[in-house]
């Protein structure tokens, strides 16, 4: 261990200081802080610390370690008796819950997102049934269910009921389990689809190309087309969504809005927030707002399904007027800008 951050320093020095200098070192920070500083504890369970490393990192501890022991971490304990003197015990248990599910959500298991059932469940056949449960416990719920799936039916049983009764494992051996695992597995193959179909890596994508300048985003797009169509098409839903459609200007919605069926508007506006609502109804003139309005209200309940492809109608026209360059539409932090 070496090259500490200093969030990891604050969390040795509480491990060395005891309960006692723990407490009264942890109450300076704010509660977000000592969430950061719990994280560095979780993460630094059962690590063994060499007498250099402290020396080096906290020099104010130079007489602790004048022995030359290799420290074995108690920043765990230390963690735990810690937020209990500084909290009750309500508020403790509810800050340690955090600190260790957010610990936890940084999986390194995750380098097996994407790998075929049948595959990996194999490889998991070769493992101790312990790390097998310890696997699955730590894949997302659908992943899971198919590798379980692929177990034999005499080892499902044990491996769920392990999963059930094993208590919260390290960061420490998560790192260790997953690193033995991201090795052997290293040229499988991984189901593209699984990982592209990920609405957030869309979203991420589709935010990088509305981000992008001078038109790149329509070439790549082109370029994406001729490989994966419906993967364009995602990526243009997502590029503009039907909340944007509150940040076009009057003469812009007025130029959306020319060839749309008031039957296709009212179905649309079925349950748009307000701001939506007002931003489409104020581009038209009153005589076609009394209709709209008129005709949203004949229509009564109506199926979800019809709703949707209404906005998609409409939000088919503005992607193409951007494409064709008569809008353009830039979503920066925070802002949005319209042409």
């Amino acid at each position: 261990m070496s090259n500490l951050t200093g969030v990891q320093k604050i969390a040795v020095l509480l491990a060395v200081l005891g309960e006692d200098g723990a407490v009264k070192v942890l109450a300076v920070f704010t509660p977000e802080e000592q969430d950061r500083i719990g994280q560095a504890m979780v993460e630094m369970e059962d690590t063994d610390i060499d007498e250099s490393v402290v020396i080096e990192s906290l020099n104010e501890l130079r007489q602790m370690t004048q022995s030359g022991v290799v420290f074995r971490s108690r920043v765990g304990r230390t963690l735990d008796a810690v937020m209990n003197r500084l909290y009750d015990k309500v508020e403790a248990e509810k800050r340690l819950s955090r600190i260790h599910e957010e610990s936890r959500s940084r999986n390194p298991l995750r380098c097996l997102r994407g790998l075929r059932a049948a595959d990996l469940a194999r490889l998991l056949m070769d493992e101790h049934i312990q790390v097998q449960a310890l696997v699955l416990a730590n894949l997302e719920a659908d992943q899971a269910a198919d590798v379980l799936r692929e177990l034999p039916e005499q080892r499902q049983a044990e491996v769920v009921r392990r999963m059930a009764a094993m208590e919260d494992p390290s960061a420490r051996l998560l790192k260790q389990v997953a690193e033995k695992m991201s090795e052997r597995t290293r040229g499988l193959p991984r189901d593209a689809g699984q990982a592209m179909n990920n609405t957030a890596r869309v979203q991420t994508v589709a935010e990088i190309l509305v981000a992008s300048r001078g038109g790149g985003d329509k070439e790549i797009l082109r370029r994406v087309e001729e490989n994966d169509a419906d993967l364009s098409t995602r990526i243009r839903e997502c590029m503009f969504t039907w909340n944007d459609l509150g940040m076009l200007d009057k003469r812009t919605m007025q130029k959306v809005l020319a060839g749309i069926d008031t039957r296709v508007l009212a179905l649309a506006l079925k349950g748009s927030d307000d701001s939506i609502r007002d931003a489409l109804l104020g581009a038209t003139s009153q005589r076609t707002r009394d209709m709209i309005l008129e005709e949203r209200e004949l229509l009564g309940s109506v199926p979800l399904s019809d709703v949707v492809d209404a906005q998609k109608t409409i939000l088919t026209t503005v992607r193409e007027l951007i494409d064709n360059g008569e809008v353009n539409v830039s979503k920066g932090r925070g802002a949005a800008y319209v042409s």
